[in-house]
């Protein structure tokens, strides 16, 4: 039986319902319409997963690492699955994913003799490793300010993600940008973002508990933001950090105090940090292009987190 591709027009909350449902239970977002699909029409013969190619990766080569490369895209070029990213990684004994550079020359190693890839490893919600440690700047000569507690870096969690690569100038950061997940789960946020076929990622999320998880260094580029422009500045993930709200988007979904305090320590910190003005603090909906196109983090009050950020960094 033949599968064809249509094209589907869904309304902003049903997509974001969809996109939420797929990360949470590991499909595809045209799988999950399909499934919406079949209730309406009956049920419906999906398009099967793309299987690897059955012609064997080559048995010895190397891979030259290019602009925009990451470990899960190099996958998929040689081996036909961006989940055989542990085969590189593994053969080049890269504990993080996130650690090549342009230029690197990776060897790319044959895929086992068994009948299927071993699957990849099951990423931990708790950090496995540490971020890279920023240099601490040196003592100053004079008598050093004294930082007050609003300013320090909140607790954060280092979870990582694959979905990143390099900011045009990884100095240029001036603007964040607040989202909303569309699901319920600070742990289905970092399944999803830790899966290299998801292709989207933010810097951070923050829990309704408050947790905050961090995907991306500050330094790189998180893909966030999409179609974008702030200012008469397209490409917004050149500049600006995301931020990723657990909520479902759905104008009642409640924002907890505690998740709010975490949002406002983080920023805070940020706009000090880097220098951002509060007015630079926007939600995904101010940046989106075309306007309408995107609603988060709908039913979040962004004027009085700047507000707040104010008060805090003249402190």
């Amino acid at each position: 039986m033949p599968i064809r591709n249509v094209t589907l027009d869904v309304d902003e909350a049903l997509y974001q319902q969809a996109l939420a449902k797929a990360g949470a239970e590991g499909r595809t977002l045209g799988q999950v319409l399909a499934a919406l699909l079949s209730q309406w029409t009956g049920p419906v013969l999906l398009a099967p997963s793309p299987a690897p190619s059955p012609v064997p990766a080559p048995s010895a080569g190397t891979y030259t690492v290019k602009p925009g490369d990451t470990l899960g895209g190099i996958a998929r070029q040689v081996y036909g699955s961006a989940a055989k990213y542990t085969l590189i990684a593994e053969a080049n004994r890269i504990t993080d994913p996130r650690r090549i550079w342009v230029g690197q020359v990776l060897a790319i190693p044959p895929v086992p003799e068994a009948s299927t890839s071993p699957p990849a490893p099951a990423l931990p919600v708790a950090p496995s490793i540490s971020p890279p440690a920023a240099p601490k700047p040196a003592a100053p000569s004079v008598t050093p300010t004294v930082v007050t507690p609003a300013l320090e870096a909140p607790p954060i969690a280092w979870v990582g993600s694959p979905n990143f690569n390099r900011r045009p100038n990884p100095n240029d950061i001036w603007a964040l940008v607040i989202h909303a997940t569309a699901n319920s789960s600070l742990e289905g946020v970092i399944r999803w973002f830790n899966s290299p076929d998801a292709q989207v990622s933010a810097h951070y999320t923050i829990g309704k508990d408050g947790r905050i998880a961090q995907h991306v260094r500050d330094q790189d580029r998180a893909w966030h933001a999409g179609k974008s422009e702030w200012k008469g500045i397209p490409n917004v993930n050149n500049y600006a950090i995301g931020i990723e709200l657990v909520n479902l988007n759905n104008g009642q979904d409640p924002y907890p105090e505690e998740q709010h305090q975490a949002n406002l320590k983080l920023c805070a910190y940020l706009c000090r940090k880097y220098n951002i003005k509060p007015e630079d603090i926007m939600g995904h909906l101010d940046i989106a292009v075309p306007q309408g196109r995107k609603t988060d983090p709908r039913g979040y009050d962004l004027a009085r987190l700047r507000r707040e950020v104010i008060a805090a960094i003249q402190t």
